[in-house]
Parts: C-alpha cells; sequence; structure tokens
C-alpha cells in the first residue's frame, strides 16, 4: 500500500520536480460558456463552473465520473502525495462543438465520457470505459476518435473510437520513445492531420534521464496512427505543447520543464518539427509545465511550480518574446507547499485566463489586457477531498 502522508517539505520537493496539467480551447457559440475541471479524489468528479460575461466564475453541479482518481497520489515521483497528481497536461478535455466532455481516471485506468447541455452547460456522464492501459493521464479528441497517453506500459499511447453512447472502442496501440517512459500530453492539430505527443523523461521519477525529441505521428483516414517523426527539441524535458489557430494553426508553442525554457516550432507536413524561436528561459524557481495560447494567437501564458504565471507575445510567425516573467502569483495557503501555478485554459473571445492552483485548491480568474497583462478578477474554491488534488480545466 502507498504511504500516504508525507511533510509538507518533501510536497513542495516533489511539486517542483515533476509537473501536469490540462488544456482544451472548445469554440462553440450554441453552448452556454462553462469550464470544468475534475477533483482527482478517489471517488472522482468534474467540477462544473459557469462563466459569467464578466469572465468570473459561478459554481455548478458537481458530478461524479463512475471512476476513480488518484486522491492525489503522484505515480509518476513513487506514490507520494502532493498537488501535482497527474503530472500531465490535458486530463479534462471538450469537444471543438461543446458537445462532449471527456475525463480521465487514472486511479482505474478509464475515461469518462459526458453529453453537455446545450442550454445550462451540464455534463451527464455516458459512459465509463477501461483503456487497456496504465495510468491514462492526457487526453486529445478529433474527428470521433479519442487519444489517450498512460504513464505506464510498452505501448503508452492508445486509440479509441468513441460510440454516440460514449463509451471507447480501442483501434490502435503505439510506443512512444521506450517502454515505461513518462508521456505527460498528447494533442492533435488544428487540421486533424497529426497527433503530436510530449515526453518529459525517459522514466518516472525526478531524478530520470530528460527526453529531448517531440513526437509527431500523422493520422489516418480511419483514425488510426502512422509510424512516429520525432523532432529534437531545443531544451529538455519537453511537456506541454499548443497549436495556434487560423494562420498560425501549425506553430507550436512549446514548454519544456528540465531546461526551464519556452520555445516555439512549425509543425511541417512530414510531421517534423522546426524550430522557430528558442530556447527561452522562463523565469522563476519552478519547472514550467503548463502552457495556455490565447485563440488570437497573441499570447502565451506558462504556469511553474512555484505558483508563477510568465507572460509571451506571439508574433505573426510564431516567435516568442517575454513579456513579464511574473505576470501573475498566487501565495502558498499552507506552510511549505506551493500553490502551484497549473492547468490552465483560455476563454474562446482572448479576454479570460483561468489557472488551476491545486496547492491551494483553487480556479483563479483573470482578465487580459491589451498588452498581455493578466488582472485577477476572483476565484473559485475546487473543495477536493484531499485539498491539493485539483487537476484539469477545459471549458467552452
Amino acid at each position: 500500500m502507498l504511504k500516504r502522508t508525507v511533510t509538507a517539505a518533501v510536497i513542495s520537493s516533489v511539486v517542483l520536480a515533476a509537473c501536469g496539467g490540462s488544456d482544451n480551447n472548445g469554440n462553440s457559440s450554441t453552448v452556454k460558456p462553462q469550464l470544468f475541471a475534475q477533483t482527482n479524489d478517489t471517488a472522482n468528479a468534474v467540477l462544473h463552473f459557469t462563466r459569467n460575461p464578466d469572465g468570473t466564475l459561478s459554481p455548478g453541479s458537481t458530478v461524479l465520473t463512475g471512476g476513480k482518481g488518484t486522491g492525489g497520489v503522484t505515480f509518476a515521483t513513487g506514490g507520494t502525495v502532493g498537488p501535482d497528481s497527474l503530472t500531465s497536461d490535458n486530463s479534462v478535455i471538450v469537444s471543438s462543438d461543446g458537445s462532449r466532455l471527456f475525463v480521465t481516471n487514472a486511479g482505474d485506468n478509464t475515461v469518462s465520457v459526458f453529453s453537455i447541455d446545450k442550454n445550462g452547460g451540464n455534463p451527464t456522464l455516458l459512459a465509463t470505459s477501461s483503456t487497456g492501459g496504465v495510468l491514462p493521464t492526457s487526453l486529445a479528441f478529433a474527428n470521433g476518435v479519442l487519444y489517450v497517453t498512460h504513464q505506464q506500459g510498452t505501448q503508452q499511447l492508445g486509440a479509441y473510437r468513441v460510440g454516440t453512447d460514449g463509451k471507447l472502442t480501442q483501434i490502435g496501440q503505439y510506443a512512444t520513445v521506450q517502454a515505461n517512459v513518462l508521456p505527460t500530453q498528447v494533442a492533435v492539430s488544428p487540421d486533424g492531420k497529426f497527433v503530436l505527443v510530449d515526453v518529459r523523461s525517459l522514466a518516472s521519477g525526478a531524478t530520470a534521464t530528460p527526453n529531448n525529441t517531440l513526437i509527431a505521428h500523422p493520422i489516418n483516414v480511419d483514425g488510426t496512427l502512422g509510424a512516429a517523426v520525432s523532432s529534437p527539441a531545443t531544451g529538455q524535458g519537453p511537456f506541454a505543447a499548443r497549436f495556434g489557430s487560423g494562420a498560425q494553426s501549425r506553430a507550436v508553442v512549446s514548454a519544456e520543464t528540465v531546461s526551464n525554457s519556452a520555445a516555439s516550432y512549425q509543425l511541417g507536413d512530414t510531421g517534423a518539427l522546426t524550430v522557430i524561436s528558442g530556447p527561452l528561459v522562463v523565469p522563476g524557481n519552478g519547472a514550467p509545465c503548463w502552457l495556455s495560447l490565447t485563440p488570437d494567437n497573441r499570447f502565451a501564458y506558462v504556469g511553474n511550480g512555484s505558483g508563477i504565471i510568465s507572460s509571451y507575445s506571439i508574433d505573426s510567425a510564431g516567435r516568442l518574446t517575454l513579456l513579464n516573467g511574473i505576470a501573475a502569483s498566487e501565495p502558498p495557503v499552507t506552510p511549505g507547499v506551493t500553490s502551484l501555478a497549473e492547468d490552465s485554459w483560455v476563454s474562446p473571445d482572448s479576454k479570460y485566463l483561468y489557472e488551476d492552483f491545486p496547492g491551494d485548491d483553487k480556479v483563479v480568474e483573470y482578465s487580459i489586457g491589451t498588452n498581455g497583462s493578466l488582472t485577477k478578477i476572483g476565484e473559485q474554491p475546487a473543495n477536493t477531498l484531499s485539498r491539493i488534488s485539483l487537476q484539469g480545466l477545459a471549458g467552452i
């Protein structure tokens, strides 16, 4: 049995060594604006918020996923307890049409699929399905197929057809770099042609050798994946990657946690990535892992393990420039435990940034200025049972 009690100092050091999160930009205009997260409690649940016109949040229903979270246990660091419990991005995502919500349940190796009511935005559980893998923590969805990365195994990337009833049918399994690496995010390019996988390190644990490549798979007509194309990263430990929108839909911004840096790349027609800019040092003492871009392609926001959000401008060529090393931060509420600026999501109108701070057990709301500045406009408690297990953030 895993030991679930550690000192605050140990929790803090573990958090700064490993990172996780989630981000997805749903763009449906037919569904009332919403925001979703997961508690990652042992009995996992979706936290549902309504987004108000002024960018603030109002709490809605809390809906069980029918699966199990880890309860704050971080398997990637050997079963310690801390606010970086999934070590991933995209553990909660919304389909681009705003009709479906997907949530990982890392505690029992399942994924839950919800329908989203177009009027009230309430999620209704359709199905909870086994992935056939171990510790699913990141999701991407396109053209009726869900892609899932797992933290253990020889084939850590799976592809699943999603039925109208929400049930998953596996259509493919794929190796990443090698067995039992630490994949942290899977994403689909906006044109639906490639799956991009970030692998932080070549094993689990804070001292594991960092990975130095980004992996792209071409997507076949039936949703299965072609052979992987690996490209060198400018930094070490690629953790999260975000595609631009519209004319910049092949530009990719990447947070590379081990080297404490950020970079941007261009995804080519073969799946190879070429460097546009970087590596740029991310200020702060915590590992930069979580990343969001404004849909208007103007700004990028990088959250790190010390509870700081850094801001960057993005030019028309996809080049990054640091705007503010400390654009926002939240103080820790528990001595010795960082607040942790983790999962984030930007509203489709590029006006508001929402950020998880699992160490403080809350979601914080920011308005985005015309110059990319962040102004805090409110916060909502998560009220997770462990007070540290909040994970994932996605909205409409």
